[in-house]
């Protein structure tokens, strides 16, 4: 299994750089919401989508997240999305997300491979493209923009499979 999940991915590979389209010049944001927006704002971005929670605070990165987003389409496969607001300006920062389900087989690396093809076809090549098999298997993608940074992650270590998103605010690159 651990060959075919390697095939795969190398697959993937020569099939993403072979279907590379042209790269934005900038993206600022996720689908209707940018960075610097208020919770308020957000709220008002996505409506009746926008589920409120109790917050959940990560003192790290000097974040909080209260919004859920508990079905967002993306490359043909459901996500849950949490929107993560700044602590001390409470503006958006990072959208984090997650597949909806738990993984059955190689699942996920399909989901990973579906879902690159689509971030290619809307944001061209990625800048960053890392495939290990050594210990699992991982796969990191980044599409490093002006305003945002993209970031792809796949992980499988014997039979747990990790798949995440994250859009965030690149404000490092603009300094």
């Amino acid at each position: 299994m651990k060959t075919i999940c390697s095939i795969l991915l190398l697959t993937l590979i020569a099939a993403v750089t072979a279907y590379g389209s042209s790269k934005p010049a900038d993206v600022d944001g996720w689908d209707g919401v940018r960075w610097g927006m208020t919770d308020e704002e957000v709220k008002a971005a996505f409506g009746s989508e926008a589920r409120i929670m109790e917050p959940r605070e990560d003192a790290k990165e000097g974040l909080y997240s209260n919004i859920l987003l508990s079905s967002v389409k993306l490359g043909g496969q459901e996500f849950r999305a949490s929107l993560w607001m700044d602590s001390d300006t409470k503006k958006l920062k990072k959208i984090v997300f997650v597949p909806k389900e738990q993984p059955e087989g190689y699942e996920w690396a399909e989901t990973f491979i579906k879902l690159e093809e689509s971030l290619v076809g809307k944001y061209g090549a990625p800048d960053v493209e890392e495939t290990s098999n050594d210990p699992g298997t991982s796969a990191e993608r980044k599409w490093v923009f002006p305003s945002t940074l993209i970031e792809m992650s796949y992980l499988r270590i014997q039979d747990t499979e990790l798949l995440l998103l994250v859009f965030s605010d690149n404000e490092k690159a603009r300094k």
